[in-house]
């Protein structure tokens, strides 16, 4: 199976914040509720910087905790939601090790990363990457991003018993 990953460049990111306003503008999401978030350089003057969203984990906790079948893991390893199915039970915000499912406030479900599942179905990019100013956050297979020099610790990132599927550019 394959699986696709976010890598981010905590070397060159700038704190923008580009992403996570990509992010909620494509969900439709009031300010607030943002299923990527980022760190800011308006806060902390000096990075590293950090960009996160759902991680498309390899033994993902949301997916297990469902009752509905709301979350579920597709065959590229996105890890994506149906509100549609989704109870608002919070059963997934709550098993989410990074807190990546998030309450929409617009419909009381849940909302989070898909990895702009459609858009990649099209062989287009997810918002937040085609965001990026500066171009320091990409998507593909675990196996390209590990390639192209992505590890899995990241500065301000754990390692949670899930697999997470991010990469990171070392900074140093």
């Amino acid at each position: 199976m394959t699986q696709m990953g976010f890598l981010l460049d905590q070397k060159y990111c700038i704190g923008c914040q580009t992403c996570q306003a990509a992010c909620r503008a494509r969900h439709g999401l009031t300010p607030g509720v943002y299923p990527r978030q980022a760190s800011s350089s308006q806060i902390e003057l000096c990075g590293p910087y950090i960009s996160l969203a759902c991680n498309h984990c390899s033994n993902p906790a949301c997916v297990d905790v469902c009752p509905t079948g709301a979350v579920s893991k597709r065959e590229d390893g996105i890890v994506v939601h149906d509100p549609e199915v989704c109870i608002g039970c919070y059963s997934c915000e709550k098993a989410c090790p990074y807190g990546a499912p998030q309450e929409n406030d617009l419909n009381d479900r849940m909302v989070k990363c898909d990895m702009c599942a459609a858009r990649l179905d099209k062989g287009e990019n997810p918002a937040c990457v085609d965001a990026c100013p500066v171009k320091v956050l990409t998507v593909g297979t675990i196996e390209d991003l590990e390639a192209q020099g992505g590890v899995v610790e990241g500065v301000g990132f754990a390692v949670e018993a899930t697999d997470p599927n991010i990469r990171f550019i070392p900074i140093a």
